[in-house]
């Protein structure tokens, strides 16, 4: 699993034994600590949250369903839709965020993409999203080029959107 080796039988049982730990309460996603209250306040917002990942929608579901998040771990209601690279393809080709914005009655220039993964971003920019690219503790350094041109953010909660109160 180390490898991310995309075997049938392998992914088939990673998926049991995510869906077994995470139903036994063994396993939980771990969350940054602004994200559960941000997802939440955009919500209550009318705001639109969408997940794509490079993980299945089935992994995606279940993740946001056993997250460590109090006193509600279960962020799933405020997720309006998931896409993965099956159902919206690479994440690094601005067509994958074209066809995802396709979805929704929303013009492209309105949607905002958040990924710690500077081509992820560059690909949203250029299919017209705004996009910031998330800088965590823990995740790769950026170089000096890939900060320059991104708007970067450290946390959910420096990202202010139209409609959040």
């Amino acid at each position: 699993m180390s490898r991310d080796v995309k075997i049938a039988y392998l992914k088939s049982l990673q998926g049991y034994l995510w869906t077994q730990g995470y139903a036994s309460g063994s396993l939980r996603c771990p969350l940054f600590p602004d994200v559960a209250p941000s997802m939440k306040k955009w919500h209550a917002a009318g705001i639109t949250i969408i997940i794509y990942s490079s993980g299945s929608v089935a992994a995606q579901k279940l993740l946001f369903q056993y997250t460590n998040a109090e006193p509600t771990p279960d962020l799933r209601s405020l997720i309006s839709d998931y896409f993965d690279t099956v159902n919206a393809g690479v994440k690094s080709d601005k067509e994958s965020y074209e066809k995802i914005a396709k979805t929704r009655d929303v013009h492209i220039g309105k949607w905002l993409f958040l990924s710690d993964n500077v081509k992820e971003v560059q690909a949203a920019k250029g299919a017209g999203m705004k996009s910031f690219v998330v800088v965590r503790e823990g995740n790769v350094p950026l170089s000096g080029d890939e900060r320059e041109g991104n708007i970067l953010v450290g946390s959910f909660e420096e990202v202010k959107l139209k409609g959040e109160v």
